[in-house]
C-alpha cells in the first residue's frame, strides 16, 4: 500500500484508490447468538470436519439431517440465517476455509427454499433483494431459481405486496439487460417474473430461438383451422423442459390438455417424424431443441408401441460421436432414456434400453441407462435380469421365426437365423425375384418403409441377444429349465440362436436338435422344470467331449453365432502360478491404439485414448457379479507416431491383473476358471486384432523398422490359442476346396503351391513368406472367393480365416496377378 501512495504522489494526474479487502468470515466468526445461527454454525463445523479434498458437503452433517425434521417456521429461520449478504458485510474476497463456508450456506438456503415452507412476504423480499443487489450476474451466486419458486408458491396463496412486487421489477430489469443478448437463463427467469408481476397479462410466449423452432413455426402456419395454434401452444410449454432433468407432475398436467386438443395419435406421428428427420450438430447451438426434449418427455403418454423403437434409435443417434466434439446431444439422449424408462407397460422399451446398454459406449450414458433400467424394474416389480429375459418383443415373428408382408401382388418373406436375418422377395405367381418390385416401392412406399425398419430392428435385436448370451459366461448367469424353455427356447427371435448352441442343463450337455434336447451322441433327454440351465463352456467338459461336440456341430451343419465348441480356453500356466497376482502372457506387444480402443468398447472394457495430454490410462473391465475389476496395463510408445491431434498411434502392452472391491490385487488361482478364461480370451483378441504384426505398412516398425524384431517374431512366430483354433478349422476346410491338392497344413502356416513359387500363410497374422528363402511378401487381400463364401463354417466372426483362404486362392494362380506392386515382389 505504501508503494501505491508513493506512486500516486509521483503521478498527480492519476488518482489511486486503496481497496478495502476483507476476508469472508471463518466458521468460528459466524454469529451464534440465536438458535438458527447456531444450527448453521454447527452444519458448517460438521461438514468441514468431514471434508475430504477441497470440497465440503453439507449433507455430511448430522445437524443438517435434523433440520429437515424441524418445525416449518424454524426451517424458515435457518434459511434466513444461512443467507449470505455480501453488501451488508462488505465481503469482497475469500480467505481460509471461507469459500467452503459460503458454499455450505448457499446449499442450505437452496435446499430449504425448495421445500414448501411458510416464508413471509418480508422474508421473500429480503431474499430477492440480496439476489438483486449481488455484484455479479444473476445466474451466479445466490440460488435465484429456488427463490423464485418460493415466491411462486407464496403467490398461489396470497397476492404479492407492493415491496415484493418492487424488488421483482428490479430483478426483471436486470434479467432483461442480459436476455436481449440471448442468455437462456435470464430469458427463463424473466418470463417467470413477468408472470408473477402480472399473471393475467403475460405476453404471448414464443419459441426459443433456433432452426428447429423456426421450422416448426413455418410448418404450423400451413396447418388448417386452429391446428397450428394448438401445436404452437404445445411447443411453447414443451420448451420449458430446458435444463431440467425430468418433468414435474405439474408440467405433465399442463401438457395433457394440449395433447388432447391435437390427439395423442397425431402427436405421436409428428414426434416420430421429428426424431427421424432432425439433424443434431453439436457445433451449432439451437435453443429451440428444448421443444424436442419436452416432446420426448411426452412420449410415455402417447401410443408408444411403435414409439419405443423410434425413441431408442434417436437416443442412439444422440450419443453418436462427432470427431473432436463428443456426443451429438447428451441432453436429448438423456431425455430419450428417461422416456423409455417411463414406458413400463411396453416390453419394447426395456428391450431398447438393454440394446442401448450394449450399443452406446459413453460411460456416463451407460450409467444413466443402468439407472433407468433399475427404475423400470422397480415399476414392473421385477429384477433387472428377469426383466431382460421377458422384455424382448417377438416383432410379429411366427413360430418358425419368420414373417410375411404383402405388397399388392408381391410379398416379402423374412426369416431369422442364428447369424443373420434373411429376406426374400416374391412377385406374381410366387416367382422368386432378386430385388424389391417397383409396385412395393411406389404403391406401398409407407408399408415398405415400415417393413425395412422392422427388419433393421430385428437384426439389431438378434445381434444384441448373441452378445448378451456370450456375456452370460462372465456374468455367470443361469435359469431354471422352465424359465429358459419359456423365454428362450420358445421365443421366436431367440429360438434360432438357442438351437445353434450347446447348453449345460442339470448334469448334461445338450443341444436342441430335431425338436428334442439331445446329448453329443444324439440321445434324447427330458430335463426337470427346476434343473439349472446355463450356456455350456468347453471348460465344463473333458477334452474328449469337447472334440466330440466339435464333430457334432460340423456334422449337423450348424454355424454357431458365437465361437463355442471351437472356443479357445485359457488355463493358468506355471509362469502365472509363480507371478501369482498378474499374468505376463500378453505383455510386450505393440498395438494400434485406435483399433484397440474400438475393440475395448465392443467388448465392454472402459478405455479412452492417450496422447500428449494424457500419458497413462488403464483399460478396465468391471466384473460386477464377482465384485472384481480387471486391468490390462498399456502405455504409449516413447517418441512414437502421433496423429495431428496428438493422439499416440501405438501402445506397448504389459500385465493383466485382477482387483477386488477394495482395490486389492487378487491371486489368479482364486478367479473362477471360466471367468479367467473369458477375460484372457478378450485380451488375446485385443492382441490378435490390433498388433502391428498384422500391419506390414507400419512405417515406424514393420520388417525393417525400430521394432522389426517384435514384428518378425509375432508375424511368423508361435501360434496363440486363436491361431491354433484357426489352424484346426482350415485343416477341416482345405480338403473340401477345389485347390485342395495345392494346399498343405504346416506347423504354423498354410502352405500353398503356386505356379511360380511356394508360399506360407501364417495362421496367426495372415502374413505371407515365399519359400524356401522365407522372403516376406506383402499382399492386402480381404475378400474371400465365392467358393469359401458358400462353405458352412461352424462359427461366425473370424475375418482373418477368410483372409487367409482368399490369399491362398490368389497365390495358387499367381501367374494371373495383374497388380504391379505384388508382381514386383514375386
Amino acid at each position: 500500500m505504501d508503494f501505491l501512495r508513493r506512486l500516486a504522489g509521483l503521478i498527480p494526474a492519476v488518482t489511486v484508490s486503496v481497496p478495502k479487502i476483507r476476508a469472508m468470515p471463518d466458521v468460528a466468526d459466524l454469529p451464534a447468538n440465536d438458535e438458527p445461527q447456531r444450527i448453521v454454525r454447527t452444519i458448517c463445523d460438521e461438514a468441514i470436519s468431514a471434508m475430504q479434498g477441497w470440497q465440503a458437503k453439507f449433507s455430511d452433517s448430522k445437524q443438517w439431517e435434523a433440520v429437515k425434521s424441524l418445525e416449518p417456521e424454524l426451517q424458515v429461520a435457518v434459511a434466513m440465517a444461512a443467507l449470505d449478504q455480501p453488501k451488508k458485510r462488505g465481503i469482497i474476497s475469500y480467505a481460509g476455509n471461507s469459500f467452503q463456508v459460503g458454499e455450505i450456506r448457499k446449499n442450505i438456503l437452496s435446499q430449504l427454499l425448495r421445500r414448501d415452507l411458510p416464508f413471509t412476504s418480508r422474508q421473500l423480499h429480503d431474499l430477492l433483494r440480496a439476489w438483486a443487489d449481488q455484484d455479479y450476474s444473476l445466474d451466479y451466486g445466490l440460488p435465484g431459481r429456488a427463490m423464485l419458486g418460493a415466491v411462486e408458491r407464496h403467490a398461489e396463496r396470497e397476492p404479492l405486496d407492493r415491496e415484493l412486487a418492487a424488488v421483482l421489477q428490479k430483478l426483471l430489469r436486470r434479467a432483461r439487460e442480459n436476455y436481449r443478448g440471448g442468455n437462456k437463463f435470464h430469458q427463463q427467469i424473466g418470463h417467470r417474473i413477468e408472470k408473477l408481476i402480472d399473471p393475467d397479462n403475460v405476453p404471448n410466449a414464443q419459441l426459443p430461438p433456433g432452426a428447429f423452432g423456426a421450422a416448426l413455426s413455418q410448418w404450423a402456419a400451413t396447418l388448417p383451422g386452429n391446428q397450428g395454434e394448438a401445436w404452437l401452444a404445445l411447443a411453447v410449454v414443451a420448451a420449458e423442459a430446458g435444463d431440467k432433468s425430468k418433468p414435474s407432475a405439474k408440467w405433465l398436467g399442463r401438457v395433457k390438455p394440449l395433447v388432447d386438443r391435437i390427439t395423442s395419435a397425431e402427436v405421436a406421428r409428428q414426434l416420430g417424424r421429428w426424431i427421424e428427420e432432425t439433424t443434431l450438430d453439436p457445433q451449432r447451438s439451437d435453443q429451440s431443441l428444448d421443444v424436442l426434449k419436452g416432446m420426448l418427455w411426452l412420449s410415455p403418454q402417447l401410443e408408444h408401441g411403435e414409439m419405443a423403437g423410434q425413441v431408442g434409435r434417436f437416443a442412439e443417434k444422440c450419443f453418436r460421436k462427432v470427431p473432436g466434439m463428443g456426443a451429438r446431444s447428451v441432453k436429448l439422449g438423456n431425455a430419450s432414456l428417461w422416456a423409455l424408462s417411463e414406458m413400463a407397460g411396453e416390453s419394447r422399451a426395456a428391450a431398447e434400453l438393454f440394446r442401448l446398454k450394449e450399443k452406446i459406449k459413453y460411460p456416463s450414458a451407460r450409467k444413466v441407462i443402468d439407472n433407468r433400467l433399475a427404475e423400470l424394474a422397480t415399476k414392473t416389480g421385477q429384477s433387472v435380469e428377469a426383466m431382460e429375459d421377458v422384455a424382448l418383443p417377438d416383432f410379429g415373428l411366427d413360430d418358425e421365426s419368420s414373417m410375411v408382408c404383402e405388397f399388392g401382388d408381391a410379398r416379402a418373406e423374412l426369416r431369422v437365423t442364428a447369424t443373420q436375418v434373411v429376406q426374400q422377395w416374391f412377385g406374381a405367381g410366387d416367382k422368386l425375384i432378386k430385388s424389391i418390385p417397383s409396385e412395393a416401392r411406389t404403391a406401398h412406399a409407407a408399408e415398405l418403409g415400415s417393413f425395412k425398419q422392422t427388419a433393421k430392428e430385428i437384426e439389431a435385436a438378434r445381434a444384441a441377444q448373441v452378445l448378451r448370451l456370450e456375456q452370460s459366461w462372465i456374468e455367470e448367469r443361469s435359469w431354471t429349465f422352465a424359465t429358459w424353455e419359456e423365454n428362450f427356447l420358445r421365443h421366436p427371435l431367440r429360438r434360432p440362436i438357442v438351437q445353434s448352441v450347446i447348453w449345460r442343463i442339470g448334469d448334461h450337455s445338450l443341444i436342441a436338435a430335431d425338436e428334442a434336447l439331445r446329448d453329443v451322441s444324439g440321445r434324447k433327454h427330458a430335463p426337470k422344470p427346476d434343473d439349472v440351465v446355463r450356456l455350456w463352456h468347453p471348460l465344463d467338459s473333458q477334452p474328449e467331449e469337447v472334440l466330440a461336440w466339435r464333430g457334432r456341430i460340423l456334422n449337423l451343419g450348424l454355424t454357431q453365432p458365437i465361437k463355442q465348441a471351437h472356443r479357445e480356453i485359457y488355463v493358468l500356466t506355471d509362469a502365472e502360478r509363480q507371478t501369482r497376482v498378474y499374468s505376463n502372457r500378453f505383455a510386450a506387444h505393440i498395438l494400434r491404439q485406435h483399433q484397440f480402443r474400438a475393440l475395448c468398447q465392443a467388448r465392454g472394457w472402459q478405455y479412452v485414448l492417450m496422447g500428449d495430454w494424457d500419458g497413462w490410462n488403464v483399460p478396465t473391465l468391471s466384473l460386477s457379479e464377482q465384485g472384481l475389476r480387471v486391468e490390462y496395463q498399456v502405455e504409449t510408445i516413447d517418441d512414437g507416431q502421433r496423429s495431428e491431434s496428438g493422439v499416440s498411434m501405438h501402445l506397448a502392452s504389459d500385465q493383466v491383473r485382477f482387483f477386488n472391491a477394495h482395490g486389492e490385487t487378487v491371486e489368479l488361482d482364486e478367479i473362477a476358471p471360466v471367468v479367467f478364461s473369458e477375460v484372457l480370451r478378450d485380451v488375446d483378441l485385443f492382441v490378435a486384432v490390433t498388433s502391428v504384426a498384422n500391419d506390414p505398412g507400419w512405417t515406424d516398425g514393420g520388417p525393417d523398422g525400430r521394432f522389426g524384431g517384435y514384428w518378425r517374431e509375432w508375424a511368423f512366430g508361435d501360434l496363440g490359442q486363436s491361431a491354433r483354433t484357426r489352424k484346426e478349422l482350415i485343416a477341416w476346410i482345405a480338403p473340401k476346396l477345389s485347390i485342395a491338392d495345392k494346399l498343405e497344413i504346416g506347423d504354423k502356416s498354410l502352405i500353398v503351391q503356386g505356379k511360380r513359387q511356394k508360399y506360407a500363410i501364417h495362421f496367426g497374422s495372415g502374413n505371407i513368406q515365399i519359400l524356401p528363402s522365407n522372403r516376406y511378401l506383402c499382399i492386402v487381400q480381404d475378400r474371400a472367393p465365392q467358393e469359401t463364401a458358400n462353405l458352412r463354417l461352424p462359427f461366425s466372426g473370424d475375418n482373418l480365416l477368410s483372409t487367409i483362404l482368399a490369399k491362398a486362392f490368389l497365390l495358387v494362380d499367381e501367374d494371373k496377378i495383374k497388380d504391379a506392386t505384388i508382381i514386383s515382389q514375386l
